[in-house]
């Protein structure tokens, strides 16, 4: 595994209140959508009302030990409900873009931050043709929605400067860590599925 690169076995939601305030320059992550999913072990199904305190909780976390943006893989599934995502949390939406599916449908990512944090607009267009995930990704690492690195190095070249620290508290198989270590950025990846750690390491160390 890289040293600019680290995957810690942890559960987010223990975690994340552990790190100091203003620790990392940026989070970029894709959590669960509770839509159901076999994360291995963990089943991504909670009452909806349950779901959105607990996501919500995580990203009032994300500011916290943030000093620029926290950008959320969200979902068409919460599109709507970004207003009470970020309740309280001391982010606001910079801006929303979209990555497309196999399937064509787009998917929502909310590139959210504290008040008086800028970037220049990101090319939403070029993420028609980058942002793709594929059958073969899920055949590969073995997880029902991964990402691929060229979406989340979008992502993390948009919020986190070069050469500096992001996080990402739902690391899966490490796409975005892989990102970030093309990009020129250190990362810290939690992640609370070994299987999903142990492949992180292992692509980290050999190449996606």
């Amino acid at each position: 595994m890289s040293a600019r690169a680290l995957v810690v076995c942890a559960d987010a939601t223990q975690m994340l209140p552990a790190l100091p305030s203003d620790c990392v320059d940026a989070v970029v992550t894709d959590p669960p959508w509770n839509l159901g999913r076999p994360y291995g072990r963990n089943r991504d199904q909670l009452p909806d009302e349950d779901y959105v305190s607990w996501l919500n909780e995580a990203l009032a976390e994300c500011c916290r030990v943030s000093t620029g943006p926290v950008v959320a893989c969200i979902g068409a599934h919460n599109a709507q409900r970004i207003d009470q995502l970020l309740l309280g949390t001391g982010l606001q939406v910079a801006h929303r873009l979209s990555w497309h599916r196999e399937s064509g449908k787009p998917e929502t990512v909310v590139v959210a931050a504290p008040p008086g944090w800028a970037a220049a607009r990101p090319r939403v267009d070029a993420a028609d043709r980058v942002l793709r995930r594929t059958p073969e990704l899920r055949r590969r690492w073995a997880h029902p929605v991964p990402k691929p690195v060229a979406m989340m190095a979008a992502l993390v070249q948009l919020a986190c400067p070069r050469g500096g620290l992001l996080l990402d508290p739902f690391a899966g198989t490490g796409s975005t860590l892989v990102a970030a270590h093309r990009a020129g950025r250190r990362s810290i990846g939690l992640e609370l599925e070994e299987d999903y750690c142990r492949t992180a390491v292992r692509r980290l160390r050999h190449g996606p």
